[in-house]
């Protein structure tokens, strides 16, 4: 039987979907790929789930129901291997990406949901692959992410289904959580 997880997460625009696409496409030869449909961020995490846990599903959606932020810019200007996998990296701390980041693993902590030792290092893994870590500079690859998604994905079986969408609305004096 399949593992269940969850995530927020911010998915690239179309554009920059596609151009992250490329880049991944000329790494050459990998074990497996994250197909451009599953390309994202991830935001923050809970633990794996054996079932399909309805209460926390639930609870995830209410989450992201409390969470409020403007539109985050993100750009993306260096990829990164690791014995493991290969990912696109911001080369500076986007402010606006880690609040957002902070608020959501802020009400998983709360609802006991957050993933144990979880840190939030924000970055789109292209591919999976034995090799030497590197890190090089590229062209910037960016968008303004205008919203969040709630993501299920069923392990095993490279499948993300969205449970949840929220528009991030640059709202003055506001508090979400």
């Amino acid at each position: 039987m399949p593992g269940n997880r969850f995530f927020y997460a911010l998915r690239p625009s179309p554009l920059a979907r596609n151009l992250i696409g490329v880049q991944r496409d000329q790494l050459g030869l990998a074990e497996s790929l994250v197909e451009n449909d599953r390309l994202h961020i991830t935001l923050a995490i809970t633990e794996d789930f054996a079932r399909r846990p309805y209460a926390e599903m639930q609870r995830l959606i209410e989450i992201g129901d409390q969470v409020s932020s403007a539109p985050v810019p993100v750009r993306l200007d260096r990829v990164s291997g690791s014995n493991e996998t290969i990912a696109l990296r911001p080369g500076r701390k986007i402010r606006a990406l880690a609040e957002l980041g902070r608020k959501l693993q802020d009400g998983l902590s709360r609802a006991g949901l957050l993933r144990a030792a979880w840190d939030f290092h924000p970055h789109v893994t292209l591919l999976y692959r034995k090799g030497r870590p590197f890190t090089r500079t590229i062209e910037p690859i960016g968008w303004e992410a205008a919203d969040f998604v709630l993501i299920h994905s069923i392990l095993g079986e490279h499948r993300h289904i969205e449970l949840g969408r929220w528009p991030l609305v640059d709202r003055q004096g506001s508090f979400g959580f």
